[in-house]
């Protein structure tokens, strides 16, 4: 049986994918990003099928739309891949190269992302939360910088006298 490795560079209105097979790259599609574009390219190929993608904002809903199509779906973490980020030349086909070069040498670092609906709700409403601890922080900031700004010093903890 023949394994197939695709490395997709996701955009929005583009998905790039790069196939190979036995250390060569034997085909490249340029495709919409939809999810029966994509089923397409996937279903053309006959055997086993191990898809990696970057970590991003489309990157749930591919996940949770493609995975029972491939034997293994690898969503990776951008900030590990410094190849594909800082070094040559950018460009969507380059960059689904490279990704394809580095699942190939398991030197990716996946980002876990479930199927299950209910724990994909729970994760979205922890990002929320977690967004708004950054927004009451960046506030705090702001306002103490202000202060600052006019002589006013404002202490980070407020001291706590107790007496027993």
């Amino acid at each position: 049986m023949a394994t197939y490795y695709i490395g997709a560079d996701v955009h929005t209105n583009n998905t790039e994918l790069a196939v190979e097979q036995r250390g060569r790259i034997v085909a490249r599609y340029s495709v919409p990003t939809t999810i029966p574009a994509i089923s397409t390219v996937l279903g053309s190929l006959q055997g086993r099928k191990i898809l990696a993608m970057e970590e991003g904002p489309m990157a749930g809903w591919l996940f949770g739309n493609l995975h029972q199509e491939v034997e293994q779906f690898i969503v990776s973490e951008p900030r590990h891949n410094k190849w594909i980020a800082g070094e040559g030349d950018k460009d969507d086909k380059i960059d689904a190269g490279k990704l394809l070069i580095l699942l190939r040498g398991n030197y990716l670092e996946s980002v876990h992302h479930t199927s299950d609906d209910h724990r994909a709700h729970l994760k979205h409403w922890i990002d929320l939360y977690h967004d708004r601890i950054r927004d009451a922080v960046r506030d705090s900031n702001k306002i103490r910088a202000c202060c600052r700004m006019h002589g006013v010093r404002i202490p980070r903890t407020v001291q706590k006298n107790f007496t027993m």
